[in-house]
């Protein structure tokens, strides 16, 4: 059984008739105060992991949009072959610009998805060296086809935008026809590519400057303060 503590008293020399308390050690103990311990049930809030370019939640998205203009380009050029005399190269351009890019696109998900797995198993101050062997990999090919891409636009406008005025439509025995259907759709993706490039421009912004995730790990941080404060 633990004894209970009990006070001592003592008279003053000087002053037989007042009595005087001693505190005892362990009151004395009771008074200084001890490290604040956290409810068992409490789970301390983890700092935020930092929200990368390719495991933000926009950047699939990005994917998801552009990848309808390569798969489009692939199909009418393969359709289209030997139905440009005027220009040759436009079919070329159209069918190595759905391949470039649909690859693109299912390199960028794989890396997603691996970031995403790995960033949760990882702490946020794991540096890249830790990251899986395949997205040390295909991060530099992501950016290399990206690249090729981008010269690969701009030297299909030369090809599209130089015969634009002595194309013809209708005569297929003519050195300038072109097939409708061909010309006029590599002409119109040359611009939807424009407003699409815009767009994955706008929304990676937005995965800097507002990451999805945000919202909820302010919300489970007010939760642990809620439980510690109770």
């Amino acid at each position: 059984m633990p004894s209970k503590s009990r006070k001592v008293t003592y008279q003053h020399s000087t002053d037989q008739n007042t009595d005087y308390l001693i505190p005892l050690k362990s009151d004395c103990n009771s008074l200084i105060p001890t490290k604040l311990k956290l409810p068992e049930n409490t789970v301390s809030a983890a700092p935020p992991r930092p929200n990368g370019f390719f495991t933000s939640m926009y950047f699939p998205i990005s994917l998801v949009i552009y990848i309808i203009i390569p798969i489009t380009q692939l199909v009418v050029g393969f359709i289209y072959v030997g139905q440009c005399p005027v220009q040759q190269m436009i079919v070329v351009w159209m069918v190595v610009s759905g391949f470039f890019g649909i690859s693109l696109a299912v390199i960028g998900m794989i890396i997603h998805i691996q970031s995403r797995k790995q960033s949760l198993a990882l702490s946020p101050y794991d540096n890249y060296q830790l990251y899986p062997l395949i997205i040390r990999v295909l991060i530099p090919a992501f950016i290399l086809i990206l690249l090729f891409i981008i010269i690969w636009f701009f030297v299909g406008q030369v090809l599209i935008f130089e015969v634009k005025l002595r194309v013809e439509f209708f005569d297929p025995s003519l050195p300038e026809y072109c097939h409708a259907n061909l010309y006029k759709t590599a002409y119109i993706l040359i611009f939807i590519d424009y407003l699409i490039f815009l767009l994955v421009i706008i929304l990676n912004v937005l995965s800097y400057v507002a990451p999805p995730g945000e919202s909820d790990s302010s919300k489970s941080h007010e939760k642990s303060k809620i439980q510690l404060i109770n």
